[in-house]
């Protein structure tokens, strides 16, 4: 796993899963789009978890921490797309932590909400 990790992300492997915020167990399709090396390309992925400042997602291309991506996709419980700015913090193999980067305060909202939805189901 690449050593560059946000806050949110493993904060010490001694206290294992110390985290900034909870992550969720959550199965949708993210769109994601890219710019690498001057090209504009776009990837469909699965997000696996989520939480208040980003997700885990898994792409069928390996991408570089510090990409920055456009993320597309449906919240669970919301039929509205969700679009947001990201930044890849971390990757293991096809497998990318991905930080949220300045979301709107709705989408924030938003965020949280899903996010307390699925720790009540869980």
């Amino acid at each position: 796993m690449e050593s560059s990790k946000p806050l949110h992300e493993a904060v010490t492997r001694a206290g294992e899963d110390e985290r900034r915020w909870e992550r969720l167990s959550i199965l949708m399709v993210v769109n994601v789009t890219f710019f690498l090396d001057g090209q504009r390309s776009s990837l469909r992925g699965q997000a696996s978890d989520l939480s208040r400042g980003g997700m885990r997602l898994f792409l069928t291309r390996e991408l570089p921490p510090g990409t920055a991506v456009n993320l597309e996709f449906e919240m669970p419980y919301n039929a509205t797309e969700f679009v947001v700015g990201g930044v890849i913090r971390n990757r293991d193999g096809f497998t990318h932590g991905v930080e949220f980067l300045s979301p709107t305060p709705d989408q924030q909202q938003m965020i949280e909400r899903t996010c307390g939805i699925f720790k009540l189901l869980s």
